[in-house]
């Protein structure tokens, strides 16, 4: 896959396709590293850890561990108003408390996590197309360290956080961003909605 060298600096865009209650969020806000309730779970889960490497498999493997869904689907009313989403992107906080995550929920979860231990420009969600079967949007969390990593968190049989992005050929990187920016690949589409788990029979 092209890697974030690759891409094109953009304007952080409003969304409201799958926010809550149908307010509009731009792309940078999903990731939250000053949300206390995430702040809290990181030093749970790397309490005791100094490796840098063993943090990054612990904050990993939390995530990779929650069950998969294709979809998050909620219902919430205010002032007697009620909001259904077939298809939700959660807060971090929230997702932490939700019972099954998609790719997406999955994605901005971790990076936030990733971001108690690394700098901005570290740390990405990729929202990507992947060719398993015919072509889908899928998202995973980007990781700069010595080289690019995709950090898979839909695939509950993989032993390693570790997949080098460049030589990941399933993978078609459309749009990346953080809590600071976003950047993208000029002339590429992305599938929506994302829904893919890279190991199919796990959709539900």
């Amino acid at each position: 896959m092209k890697t974030i060298a690759e891409a094109v600096p953009c304007e952080d865009q409003p969304i409201n396709a799958a926010t809550l209650m149908g307010e509009n969020r731009y792309l940078t806000s999903w990731i939250t590293p000053d949300s206390l309730q995430v702040q809290e779970k990181y030093a749970e889960l790397v309490q005791g850890v100094s490796d840098q490497e063993q943090k990054i498999l612990a904050l990993w493997t939390y995530v990779k561990n929650i069950p998969y869904t294709h979809f998050v689907k909620t219902k919430i009313s205010v002032d007697g108003k009620t909001f259904q989403q077939a298809d939700t992107w959660l807060e971090p906080a929230q997702a932490m408390q939700a019972g099954r995550l998609n790719c997406f929920n999955k994605s901005v979860l971790l990076a936030s996590l990733l971001r108690q231990e690394f700098p901005t420009d570290s740390v990405w969600v990729c929202l990507n197309n992947v060719n398993v079967d015919g072509i889908d949007g899928h998202a995973v969390t980007y990781l700069k360290l010595d080289r690019d990593y995709i950090l898979e968190t839909t695939n509950p049989g993989l032993e390693s956080p570790f997949i080098l992005a460049d030589n990941a050929d399933i993978y078609e990187a459309v749009i990346w961003f953080n809590d600071q920016r976003v950047a993208y690949i000029p002339g590429l589409s992305l599938r929506e909605p994302l829904g893919i788990c890279c190991i199919r029979w796990l959709e539900d």
